[in-house]
């Protein structure tokens, strides 16, 4: 039985960019109670690694904050992994996030009233192909034959 993954990265897109980081990995399995899941903070990010060394299905992920939304889980080798004496999943799994403004109060009518009819329609088209990238991820992932 393969080990359970140990090189995680969350990538973090924005409107203006995009960031790796590098998570807090906690393991739970099928039998550990689904409460220790939880958020434990409002500003604390938990994001799911659906992980099955047994199945040939794709990793999947997901999250359980309101302000982060899973559009991806890309799988690849983990660059020096092989180098090391333990032994560990050599794959390295990252997880593309994006993020929802944090703040509803500030509405995009404000913000639209302010801004130039091309960069709202920028804007506007942008937020669409997130959209669509997420509402898109489930699927993709569970039609995949193997990992990307």
């Amino acid at each position: 039985m393969d080990p359970p993954p140990h090189y995680i990265l969350f990538s973090s897109n924005s409107a203006s960019s995009t960031a790796l980081g590098h998570p807090t990995i906690q393991y739970h399995y099928a039998d550990d109670s689904p409460v220790s899941l939880l958020p434990q903070h409002p500003d604390e990010h938990v994001l799911l690694l659906t992980y099955d060394p047994n199945s040939s299905s794709s990793p999947s992920a997901v999250s359980t904050s309101r302000n982060v939304v899973v559009t991806g889980v890309k799988v690849e080798e983990a660059p020096g992994a092989a180098a090391q004496e333990e032994k560990h999943n050599d794959r390295m799994y990252i997880i593309e996030t994006i993020s929802n403004p944090a703040d509803p109060k500030h509405s995009t009518q404000n913000t639209m009233e302010h801004q130039s009819p091309h960069s709202a329609l920028a804007q506007f088209k942008q937020r669409n192909a997130l959209l669509r990238r997420a509402l898109a991820y489930p699927d993709i992932t569970h039609n995949a034959a193997s990992p990307t």
